[in-house]
C-alpha cells in the first residue's frame, strides 16, 4: 500500500486534502522565503530617522563595507515609527536594526524594568575602557542613561545661543558685548518695543518666545540647572528657581513689561526674520544651521551669541535636543557593530564634514580643534560660529530622561498655561504662590503615577 494519501485515498474528501496541501506548500514558501531573506540581509543594518544623517553615513558605510569585507545598510524610517516599531520588535523578539538612532527622551522607553531585561547592549563599560568618555562633554550622556548606565552614544552637544539681526542692533547702538545677564537683556525692551508705523500695533520685539509651547520655559529651566527629573528619576521641577523663571517668562510674553512674541516656524518664521518683527532667537546649532536653509535672505545680517547668564558669571547655554545611536543585544555581530557606531560617532574627519553639512557640534571635544569647527561662516557675516558654539558645549546642562518625561512636560505646559491665566487676571498679585502650588500638584500627580509602578521603585 502506497505510504502517501492521494485525493481518492484521503478520509476527509477533497476540499479538507486541497486545504491541507496549501498549508503545508504555505508553510515551506515562508520557510524558504525566511532562509532566502537570512542569507541575503546585511551583516549590520542601521535605521536612522533624519534624511541629512543617512545622507552623510552612506559614504562612511561604503568605506567600513570595503575595509571589512561586510554589507551595511543604513535605512530611513519616521522617528515614531522607528522607535514604536522598534520598542514592538525588541519585545516580540522578531527581526531589528542591529544600531538604531533614536530621539532626545526615548531611552527610557527602552530602558524600562530591571537592567537585566534591557535589550540593548550596555555600553558604559566599554566606553570608559576605551577612554571614550573623558573625551565627550559628560552633560550629554544625560539624555542616554538609566540608573547610572549608558545605553546610546551621543550624535550632538546642541548648545543653545541667541541668533540676532545684527543689522537692527547696531542701527539701535546696542552693544551685545555689554549683554552679561537677562537682566541685562530685558533693560533693553524700551529702546527696541516699537510701533513703528503708528497704528496702534507694535512692530517690533526684543525676542521671540512661545506663548504656549514648553520648550521656551524648558530652555530656560535647563540653563538653570533645572531638569525636569534628576539622575535618580524623582521629579527635580518643583524648585525655586523653577517658579523664578516661570515668573520672569511671564512678564515677558504679557502685561506692561512684555518685550517678546512668537513668531513661529518656517515660512512664519522666515518673514519674521526679515521683517525684523523681533531682533533675538532662541538658537541651538542645528538652528543656526536651519535658519541658513530657510531665510536665505538674511544672509550677512545677523550674528550669533552665548545665552544671557541668570546671574553674572553663571552658565551662557542650555540645550535643545538630541540623538543617540543604540546597539541592540540582538545583533549577530556585537563588535562589528561597536567598530561602525565608532566610525559614524568618533571620526573626526567625518564630523568636521558633518559640521559643515548640518551645523551641529558634536560631542567629542577633540574634535573642536579641527579646521571645519574654525571656519567663518559667511552667512553669519564671517562669524565662527563653530568656535562660539565649542566654547559654550562644555557648559551645556544634564537633561535626564525617564519613561515619564512626556507626562511631566505635559504637567509643565499645563503649570505655565494655568500660571498665564493668573496673570492675566491679577497680574503680579499672588503670582509665585500660584506657581508654586501648580508646580507642587503637578509634581504630587507625577509621583503618585510613578509611584504605582514596581519596576520603577527598584
Amino acid at each position: 500500500m502506497s505510504r502517501f494519501f492521494t485525493i481518492e485515498s484521503f478520509p476527509y474528501g477533497k476540499a479538507p486534502f486541497w486545504l491541507l496541501a496549501l498549508a503545508l506548500v504555505s508553510t515551506l514558501s515562508v520557510v524558504v522565503t525566511q532562509s532566502s531573506s537570512a542569507a541575503s540581509r546585511p551583516e549590520l543594518v542601521l535605521a536612522t530617522f533624519a534624511r541629512n544623517h543617512q545622507e552623510s553615513y552612506q559614504g562612511i558605510a561604503r568605506r567600513f563595507e570595503r575595509e571589512h569585507g561586510v554589507r551595511v545598510a543604513v535605512e530611513l524610517v519616521h522617528s515614531r515609527a522607528l522607535e514604536t516599531r522598534l520598542g514592538n520588535a525588541l519585545l516580540a523578539g522578531t527581526d531589528v536594526p542591529d544600531l538604531a538612532e533614536i530621539g532626545a527622551g526615548a531611552i527610557a522607553y527602552f530602558t524600562r524594568g530591571p537592567l537585566s531585561d534591557v535589550a540593548l547592549h550596555d555600553l558604559t563599560d566599554r566606553i570608559e575602557k576605551e577612554g571614550i568618555r573623558k573625551r565627550l562633554v559628560e552633560s550629554r550622556l544625560s539624555l542616554w542613561s538609566s540608573r547610572g548606565r549608558v545605553f546610546a552614544l551621543p550624535h550632538d552637544a546642541h548648545p543653545v545661543g541667541l541668533v540676532y539681526r545684527a543689522d537692527l542692533v547696531a542701527e539701535l547702538g546696542i552693544d551685545v558685548s555689554r549683554i552679561e545677564t537677562w537682566d541685562d537683556f530685558v533693560a533693553l525692551g524700551p529702546k527696541v518695543v516699537r510701533d513703528l508705523d503708528g497704528d496702534g500695533i507694535v512692530d517690533r520685539y526684543l525676542i521671540d518666545l512661545p506663548m504656549g509651547a514648553a520648550w521656551g520655559v524648558q530652555v530656560l529651566l535647563l540653563q538653570r540647572g533645572v531638569s525636569l527629573f534628576d539622575e535618580r528619576g524623582n521629579v527635580a521641577f518643583d524648585r525655586p528657581e523653577a517658579v523664578e523663571t516661570i515668573a520672569w517668562y511671564l512678564r515677558r510674553i504679557e502685561g506692561k513689561d512684555r518685550v517678546a512674541t512668537e513668531c513661529g516656524w518656517g515660512q512664519t518664521l522666515m518673514k519674521a526674520m526679515i521683517d525684523g518683527l523681533a531682533l533675538f532667537y532662541i538658537a541651538p546649532d542645528w538652528r543656526t544651521h536651519s535658519i541658513m536653509t530657510d531665510v536665505p535672505n538674511a544672509k550677512g545680517k545677523l550674528r550669533v551669541m552665548p545665552l544671557p547668564a541668570w546671574t553674572p558669571g553663571g552658565r551662557r547655554t542650555s540645550t535643545w535636543g538630541g540623538t543617540g545611536l543604540v546597539i541592540t543585544k540582538t545583533t549577530r555581530h556585537p563588535e562589528l557593530a561597536w567598530k561602525l557606531a565608532n566610525a559614524l560617532y568618533f571620526d573626526g574627519a567625518e564630523l568636521g564634514r558633518r559640521f559643515a553639512a548640518t551645523g551641529i557640534l558634536p560631542p567629542l571635544a577633540d574634535a573642536w580643534s579641527l579646521p571645519a569647527f574654525r571656519e567663518p561662516n559667511a552667512f553669519y557675516g564671517g562669524q565662527r560660529v563653530g568656535e562660539l558654539f565649542a566654547e559654550l558645549a562644555r557648559e551645556t546642562p544634564p537633561d535626564w530622561a525617564t519613561p515619564y518625561k512626556t507626562q511631566a512636560e505635559t504637567r509643565l505646559s499645563d503649570v505655565f498655561l494655568r500660571s498665564l491665566e493668573h496673570f492675566r487676571a491679577h497680574g503680579d498679585a499672588g503670582l509665585k504662590d500660584a506657581i508654586r502650588r501648580e508646580l507642587r500638584t503637578a509634581r504630587e500627580y507625577l509621583e503618585t503615577v510613578i509611584g504605582r509602578n514596581v519596576q520603577a521603585r527598584r
